[in-house]
């Protein structure tokens, strides 16, 4: 096949879809993402104050768009770590951080939370990410507290030594960041990776229940408020899907029903492989057919909880030219993000390793990167730049009545608010919230 006919191939689904799709999509994009507020003005005596302007200039999402910060301070010169971090904060509000247990603790007890810890590739000292975003206004996400693979060389082969591990490397976590750090993935990947592949941490080693394990020692150390999640791969949420009784539906409803204190469910979407190998048979319609993608996202969504798009990577296809490739890149882009924001659970989307060749091993192969190597935005960063910054972006202003009061809608998140009325103008912060009841009365 062409390039054309391999893009055509793979869009099928996405380019015709069923009927109903684009309504939804658009419908619910306005009901789960936009709201309306309320201002009531009145001056000092309590009388209403009669066409005042309010102009509402939107800051910040309150759904949250992101990457992993894995490369924050890891590029030879201070230009390109600065290039990066000017990028990154220009489109996200989230950012997930690398808690790998052998690169936090290479060597039993010595941690690398310092910032004067020595570098590793891949892997910022977490106290300097951590303060890198809350100095940003960026919500941290830790990842992870458990998994078995990417563990220290140092673990004991025996279950029992190795769960007193775990718990004092939890409750370290929790004592150093559980205030700062409120949204984790608490078990990642208990599907995908076989037992035999591991040779230091098998079944024999794990305990059988590992996974509600860590969330009764989660629950035990970190706040209430502190979201704990089960994260797995796109191939363990989509392939294996069959509704109720779909693997990782079954084992998160099993941690609910126990009493585990399951706060979200991760999916990560990474789309790896030749695009022709994408573009035919089961591949295909797993990930590209729409109604899919709602059928598997609206069955995780029967569970009550919140859901998070983890891990998305979208190649650079190798098999196209190079332009069309990075066009193809930004319309997968658009597609999938437009399909996720609009599910009513959804709360975040976070896209993996934000440059091209900065990825883990053979995956940077790929160039999956919204950011080419040399830092130049590709085609699919500037997409999403112009879906959060513009099209899901809220400017408008509107006047009090008789009453003073002035009703606005717009998408959740934060604003600037100028008001005038008559010769006096006043600035001040507000938000509009999925969460709250928006309504706010100001006396002026």
């Amino acid at each position: 096949m062409n390039s054309r006919e391999l893009m055509d191939s793979v869009t099928r689904d996405m380019d015709h879809p069923r009927g109903g799709i684009e309504e939804r999509i658009e419908l619910d994009i306005q009901r789960h993402r936009k709201g309306w507020g309320r201002f009531v003005l009145s001056d000092s005596q309590g009388k209403p104050i009669q066409n005042a302007k309010l102009k509402f200039t939107q800051t910040k999402h309150e759904f949250l768009f992101g990457s992993n910060l894995f490369k924050l301070c890891d590029f030879p010169t201070k230009k390109q770590n600065d290039l990066y971090e000017k990028l990154f904060k220009k489109v996200f509000n989230i950012a997930t951080l690398p808690f790998y247990w052998d690169t936090l603790e290479p060597e039993p007890g010595k941690l690398r939370y310092s910032r004067r810890s020595p570098p590793i590739a891949r892997r910022p000292p977490t106290d300097l990410a951590v303060d890198w975003c809350l100095e940003n206004g960026i919500r941290p996400k830790g990842h992870w507290l458990f998994c078995d693979n990417f563990v220290p060389a140092w673990l004991p082969q025996n279950a029992k030594e190795l769960m007193v591990l775990l718990e004092k490397r939890i409750a370290q976590l929790a004592e150093r960041y559980g205030e700062k750090v409120t949204l984790w993935d608490a078990v990642n990947e208990a599907f995908s990776y076989p037992r035999w592949f591991h040779p230091r941490i098998a079944w024999s080693v794990v305990p059988q229940d590992y996974v509600y394990q860590v969330f009764k020692l989660a629950e035990k150390y970190f706040p209430n408020y502190v979201e704990l999640c089960y994260n797995d791969g796109n191939h363990i949420a989509y392939q294996p899907f069959h509704y109720d009784n779909s693997p990782m539906y079954l084992l998160c409803k099993s941690l609910l029903d126990r009493g585990a204190r399951l706060g979200g469910i991760g999916i990560q979407f990474h789309m790896y492989g030749s695009l022709e190998s994408m573009g035919v048979g089961k591949s295909n319609h797993f990930y590209f057919d729409p109604v899919r993608q709602f059928r598997v996202l609206d069955q995780y969504a029967r569970l009550g909880l919140p859901l998070h798009m983890t891990e998305t990577s979208l190649p650079t296809y190798a098999e196209l030219p190079r332009k069309e490739a990075e066009d193809f890149q930004a319309k997968l882009l658009r597609h999938f993000y437009r399909i996720w924001f609009s599910q009513e659970k959804m709360e975040s989307i976070v896209w993996w390793n934000l440059v091209d060749k900065t990825a883990y091993g053979a995956e940077s192969d790929y160039d999956s990167g919204l950011l080419s190597k040399d830092m130049e935005e590709k085609p699919a960063y500037q997409m999403l730049d112009r879906l959060i910054n513009q099209e899901w972006h809220t400017e408008c202003t509107v006047k009090t009545d008789e009453n003073g009061v002035a009703d606005w809608n717009g998408f959740y998140g934060d604003y600037d608010l100028e008001i005038t009325a008559g010769r006096s103008k006043s600035k001040r912060k507000t938000s509009l919230s999925k969460h709250s009841y928006n309504e706010y009365r100001i006396t002026l």
